[in-house]
Formats: C-alpha cells, sequence, structure tokens
C-alpha cells in the first residue's frame, strides 16, 4: 500500500515537471539557410515587460527589425509583431522552447520565408532579460547580450 501512494506521488511530481515551463533567457539567435543567397541570421531580445525586438539580417541584405510582444504558456511561446502603419499585419511567431532551444512551429511566410526562421539558442554568456526593448531601434548585432542600440545612442 505505501509503495502504491509512492508510485503515485512520484508520477505526479514527474508530469508536473513535465508542464514546468523553462525559464525564457534574454537573447537568443540562430542562422541558417539552404543557399549563401537565402542565409540570414535571426535574433530575438525578450525583455521583463513582455516586450520583445526580432532582427533579421540577410546575406546582402537591409536588415529587417521588428518591435512585438511575446507571451509563454508553459512550453509554448507566442511572439505577436507590433502593427506598423501602412503596412500588411504579420502574422505571429509561434515556437515551442525544448531543452532551452526555441524551435519556430507556425510563422508568417512572407516576412521570415517558406522554411522559415532557424531554431534560437541562448546566446552565451550572462543572458538575462532587460525590464524593457520598447526603445530598441535595432539590436547590438556585435555583441547582443550588451542591450540594443537605442534611438537616443543613434544620434551620438
Amino acid at each position: 500500500m505505501c509503495y502504491r501512494r509512492m508510485m503515485i506521488v512520484a508520477v505526479m511530481l514527474a508530469a508536473s515537471t513535465l508542464q514546468a515551463a523553462e525559464k525564457l533567457k534574454g537573447v537568443y539567435s540562430g542562422s541558417g539557410g539552404l543557399t549563401a543567397e537565402v542565409h540570414r541570421v535571426v535574433m530575438v531580445e525578450f525583455a521583463e515587460d513582455g516586450t520583445a525586438i526580432i532582427q533579421q539580417n540577410w546575406t546582402g541584405k537591409d536588415s529587417q527589425v521588428w518591435h512585438a510582444r511575446w507571451t509563454q504558456d508553459g512550453k509554448k511561446l507566442t511572439i505577436t509583431f507590433d502593427a506598423v502603419k501602412d503596412k500588411p499585419a504579420i502574422e505571429p511567431l509561434l515556437c515551442d522552447l525544448k531543452r532551452g532551444t526555441l524551435v519556430p512551429t507556425s510563422w508568417d511566410a512572407k516576412v521570415l520565408g517558406v522554411m522559415g526562421p532557424p531554431q534560437l539558442t541562448p546566446f552565451g554568456g550572462k543572458n538575462v532579460q532587460q525590464h524593457s526593448v520598447a526603445t530598441c531601434q535595432s539590436l547590438n548585432s556585435g555583441n547582443p547580450s550588451h542591450n540594443c542600440v537605442t534611438w537616443d545612442s543613434r544620434a551620438k
């Protein structure tokens, strides 16, 4: 009888652990593309206040930068792009968080490509979320752990 109770408790603990959300880091990056013409680097910075900035750098093209909001439900992450005046709405980017890596599951193919964004892994080093990235104009692509480039810092 005691063995049976211990097994039930162990199964309940294992189930709750499997459902527990992994802690989201501050900066993620990934790169990919089948050929050099379609190769790109994607970086995302998540902030504590639910803001995010996504930067996509295609080889030989100007960077694309979007502001967004993020929510996490267990291991499911939803990134909703902010509306931009006179531009069509971008479908949300949905990802699963698997062993620390963001694995895209649904995206806007017109914006993020037919093959979608690459898997995104946490940037190395101390990688904590900033309070907000709402004022970011782009990410510090040389070293994303040093936060983003703000409008004020670009003017100097």
